[in-house]
């Protein structure tokens, strides 16, 4: 369509380019797009252009950037290059070639014990590893948890390997940016993060989440594996 209409410059970001859309959420669009220096394929976040000027979408997006950059594990899809060029800010990604735990269970049905088990043991891993640095994710949830292999591919000969995506909303603990003063990213009495796996503090302020948010958010996730529906 970018062809057909003459917009080819929109596939081109950076030393990217942009082979085919994931997905998009309120502060951005996430391609799937490959690095014309290496070859390699990289999920690939573009914040809305009209977002630009909006301190608040500014710091988020750079919050996550720090937060993406400082976290180097198998269970977390990691971060590796991020810019502004050509007025398109980015956020280059590992490229996870799976499927999240909410539409395989939708998929497949209600999960087998033990493969819940598996992936939420890898899930917790990652979490933590952002943990013991300070960071809570605070969107722990099915469609945030990619696996790939074997469960996505069948003829896959590599076992299967739990991603956490979406540090969007992650915040840094002990750092009082959102205070007085700060960048109130997260004002006091507001909401970030999906109700349907949500802890009870962080439903009434996002700023009290911890990591204990984390793991009750992971929880319900499970229930979600065995059961088919969220725990509420």
């Amino acid at each position: 369509r970018k062809v057909v209409h003459g917009r080819t410059a929109d596939l081109f970001v950076g030393p990217f380019v942009v082979v085919d859309k994931l997905g998009e959420g309120g502060m951005g669009k996430v391609f799937k797009a490959r690095d014309v220096r290496t070859g390699h394929l990289a999920a690939l976040k573009v914040i809305r252009p009209h977002l630009l000027d909006n301190p608040l979408v500014r710091g988020r997006y750079e919050r996550e950037v720090r937060a993406a950059m400082a976290l180097r594990h198998p269970n977390i899809a990691g971060a590796f290059e991020a810019g502004e060029v050509g007025g398109k800010v980015y956020l280059a990604l590992e490229f996870v070639d799976g499927i999240d735990l909410a539409r395989l269970t939708k998929a497949y049905g209600v999960l087998p014990v033990p493969e819940a088990c598996e992936y939420l043991r890898q899930a917790a891993l990652g979490l933590a590893h952002a943990h013991a640095r300070g960071f809570v994710h605070r969107d722990i949830k099915p469609g945030n948890v990619v696996v790939a292999g074997e469960r996505h591919h069948p003829e896959a000969t590599e076992p299967a390997v739990v991603k956490l995506l979406d540090m969007g909303l992650v915040r840094t603990v002990g750092l009082d940016e959102d205070g007085p003063g700060g960048t109130d990213l997260t004002r006091a009495g507001t909401v970030v993060g999906t109700p349907d796996y949500m802890a009870p503090e962080q439903a009434k302020n996002s700023r009290l989440a911890d990591h204990r948010s984390d793991l009750d958010a992971l929880g319900g996730a499970f229930y979600f594996l065995l059961t088919g529906k969220p725990p509420f």
